[in-house]
């Protein structure tokens, strides 16, 4: 099987992280994304300790982080940032899943190869999700 494009997957969510996040509502943005900066970074971790060739880990540890998106975008009130913050747990919900898919895929290489696929597009859209938190809260 071949990991580069997962873990290729995994190095865009990395250095996604290295963005600030933010929050929505009666809270300012700027407020929204200090409670945001702290809550996300706790939650990533540490992503490149993630190893894609151990699935079940690495399902385990993106739904941790998935979670872990979804209570901080509960505890903002900024719209602006609330809404930044639950898009890039949505990305999470689905590399979750694709790290299942290909889990499931075992030596299928035309499964494997649609789920790298999926990855590699989810990878980008998480990357794109930070993007737009490091422009909200820049």
């Amino acid at each position: 099987m071949n990991y580069r494009k997962p873990a290729a997957a995994l190095a865009a969510v990395a250095l996604s992280f290295g963005l600030t996040a933010c929050g929505g509502g009666e809270q300012s943005v700027a407020d929204a994304c200090n409670v945001a900066e702290k809550e996300v970074k706790d939650a990533m971790g540490d992503l490149n300790g993630i190893d894609p060739g151990d699935t079940d880990e690495a399902t385990k540890s993106i739904s941790s982080m998935g979670d872990a998106l979804d209570k901080t975008e509960k505890k903002l009130e900024n719209e602006k940032v609330k809404k930044a913050v639950g898009d890039l747990s949505s990305e999470f919900d689905k590399l979750e899943t694709a790290f299942a898919d290909l889990k499931a895929a075992d030596k299928d290489t035309a499964k494997l190869t649609k789920v790298s696929e999926q990855m590699s597009t989810i990878s980008t859209d998480i990357q794109k999700k930070g993007e737009k938190l490091d422009e909200l809260c820049g």
